[in-house]
């Protein structure tokens, strides 16, 4: 799921909702659309084990525990549905995520990573809204980091600021560290959870 864009996502879950046939809410007007929002969109060529899709149903008395299974039954088995809550908190209350990054080397990257995030600057560029590209200090953005291993393989587990005040890719500065080192080592990268501004996991 990866190389499937955000908006070709949003497409996919606006039908699969429709075929589910639940009482959901669409907006009104000219043109009607289905209401559904999710908390973070996830960049181009990032897997998620952790999603927050936010819809409304017009019957207030619906058994909400009975969505993921309405869902599951028609969504194909790459994507799940795990939970269904009320709301808790708004979109815009996401203040960070956390990825993990495993790096196809055999281990031989852990200590080359580890002296690379473990610095007081880490300066990369990053496009600016109008094209541009400017130069910013993230060393002290990153919230946690950890290495681990995972079949032999060099995992990365960092905490970064997400959300609509500020967010950052960790492509940043995985392409800070691949300039720097010249490695040529293939890596994926998974969102494993969101946080709000308390450190507690959004819903």
């Amino acid at each position: 799921m990866r190389f499937i864009s955000h908006l070709d996502m949003t497409r996919f879950m606006a039908r699969t909702i429709r075929r589910t046939e639940l009482p959901v809410w669409y907006t009104e007007g000219f043109n009607p659309h289905l209401y559904m929002t999710f908390a973070l969109p996830l960049s181009l060529g990032f897997e998620s084990d952790y999603d927050v899709l936010d819809i409304r149903l017009l019957d207030d008395d619906y058994d909400i525990s009975l969505l993921p299974e309405k869902l599951n039954a028609v969504c194909p088995p790459y994507i799940r549905f795990f939970d269904a809550a009320e709301p808790v908190k708004k979109a815009g209350d996401v203040t960070a995520a956390k990825f993990n990054v495993t790096f196809d080397d055999g281990g031989k990257l852990k200590d080359a990573l580890n002296d690379f995030f473990s610095r007081e600057s880490i300066v990369v560029l990053k496009k600016t809204k109008k094209g541009g590209e400017k130069e910013i200090e993230v060393a002290d953005k990153i919230k946690a980091f950890y290495l681990d291993q995972n079949d032999g393989n060099t995992v990365l587990k960092i905490t970064l600021p997400a959300g609509s005040i500020e967010n950052l890719n960790p492509e940043l500065f995985l392409n800070k560290f691949y300039e720097e080192t010249q490695n040529t080592v293939c890596y994926n990268v998974v969102r494993t959870a969101i946080f709000d501004a308390d450190g507690r996991l959004f819903r």
